[in-house]
């Protein structure tokens, strides 16, 4: 990344890196949030524990087609991740998950607010 920053006399920049590592992680998890499903789930989890069963119903009582594969999709990709935990035959929130669901409704609370832009001139002596 680059970044232009303006001093008195004259424009100058720095480039600022991030660890590989970092990059992978912000990709990692923009994934789970790619799919309104997967993250619709981490919501249905986000209550208490639940079956195959369980989350099926809640997918359709909210009106959501979404077929047996996609649903066993969508649970691997979070428990690869670590986003949610198997106990027996339920699907559990891990710290992970509930703090996935926490944030977004943080966001979701979140109204678009501007920051104040002022405009200033100097001189160029």
């Amino acid at each position: 990344m680059v970044f232009y920053e303006k001093h008195k006399k004259f424009t100058y920049y720095r480039v600022i890196t991030m660890k590989t590592q970092s990059l992978k992680d912000i990709i990692k998890v923009s994934q789970v949030f790619a799919s309104s499903k997967r993250l619709l789930l981490l919501f249905i989890l986000k209550d208490e524990p639940m079956s195959y069963t369980g989350i099926a119903n809640s997918f359709k009582r909210f009106g959501i087609a979404i077929g047996s594969s996609e649903i066993y999709k969508h649970l691997n990709h979070l428990l690869e991740e670590g986003f949610i935990a198997k106990k027996g035959k339920s699907y559990v929130l891990t710290l992970k998950g509930y703090k996935a669901v926490q944030h977004t409704i943080d966001i979701i609370k979140t109204p678009p607010t501007l920051p104040e832009v002022k405009l200033s001139f100097k001189d160029n002596e």
